[in-house]
């Protein structure tokens, strides 16, 4: 069976460095949201796709593994701040994907009503052919 993988696949020295980081910043007193900024430009990535591989792969493994409480324990996870920095950094990604997809759409409708104007310039000039 042919296992393909992803161009853009995490590597394991990826994982750690993204695991370091966001660790340190928790340490230190900082958001996640100013550790996935630094990762990014460590790592080549988005803040998006830090955040989504620290939040869907990496955090939930780290959560299993610590069973006596440690810098980064399921209590500070329950703590309000923490819990601010998740529901924020939430709302910030999806603003950033709201104004990305509108931007988007708008540029489909320009294009599309070009290409329909285009469309019945072309149709005009075969009536206009056809009846020569």
């Amino acid at each position: 069976m042919n296992v393909k993988l992803r161009k853009d696949s995490w590597t394991e020295e990826e994982d750690n460095l993204l695991k370091e980081i966001i660790l340190n910043k928790i340490n230190e007193g900082h958001t996640q949201i100013s550790g996935f900024q630094e990762a990014s430009v460590l790592l080549g990535r988005s803040k998006q796709a830090c955040a989504f591989r620290w939040n869907k792969n990496l955090r939930p493994q780290i959560i299993k593994k610590e069973q006596k409480p440690t810098a980064y324990s399921t209590k500070e996870l329950a703590d309000s701040s923490s819990l601010q920095n998740h529901l924020q950094l939430a709302m910030e990604s999806y603003d950033e994907m709201k104004n990305s997809y509108d931007e988007i759409s708008s540029a489909y409708n320009l294009l599309k009503n070009d290409y329909e104007q285009l469309l019945n310039w072309v149709r005009q000039g075969i009536t206009h052919i056809e009846r020569k």
